[in-house]
């Protein structure tokens, strides 16, 4: 036979037990009733989703860039689109083009590549702007974003 104290502390792991349940049943009707009301709106479309590619990988010539040096092919990647180019559409280019491999390091690679040539500016995270002539000659820089 149990004790009054035994009891007392059976039954509240009992209780304790069927709150752990109920919240377990919360959670799971929680679930259900947010698919339904997922399932319950108006289906959308596929034909009214577009998809925006930058332009400056869909309008680049890539033929251009086969066999060059990637120093080579930045400058005519940043010549074409009027001396700004973000970092990562160059990699993009690069790599479509054949002139990079694709690797675990290649955006590391594309922003070394542009801070060698010393012909590029950060004007923001990931964006940079050729330098003039006369600025490369003075070894001036106007923007400089940190």
């Amino acid at each position: 036979m149990q004790t009054k104290d035994e009891t007392i502390s059976f039954l509240r792991a009992k209780r304790q037990q069927l709150m752990d349940d109920i919240g377990s049943l919360e959670k799971d009707l929680e679930h259900l009733n947010a698919t339904i009301r997922m399932l319950e709106r108006e289906p959308v479309s596929i034909q009214n989703i577009t998809l925006e590619i930058p332009s400056s990988e869909s309008e680049f010539p890539l033929a251009k860039l086969k066999g060059l040096k990637q120093m080579e092919a930045l400058m005519i990647i940043a010549k074409h689109y009027g001396g700004r180019v973000k970092a990562q559409d160059v990699k993009k280019l690069l790599i479509r083009s054949g002139v990079m491999k694709e690797t675990k390091n290649s955006t590391n690679i594309t922003h070394n590549l542009i801070l060698r040539t010393g012909k590029f500016e950060r004007i923001a995270p990931g964006e940079y702007r050729l330098k003039t002539e006369p600025e490369m000659a003075l070894g001036l820089t106007l923007h400089h974003v940190q």
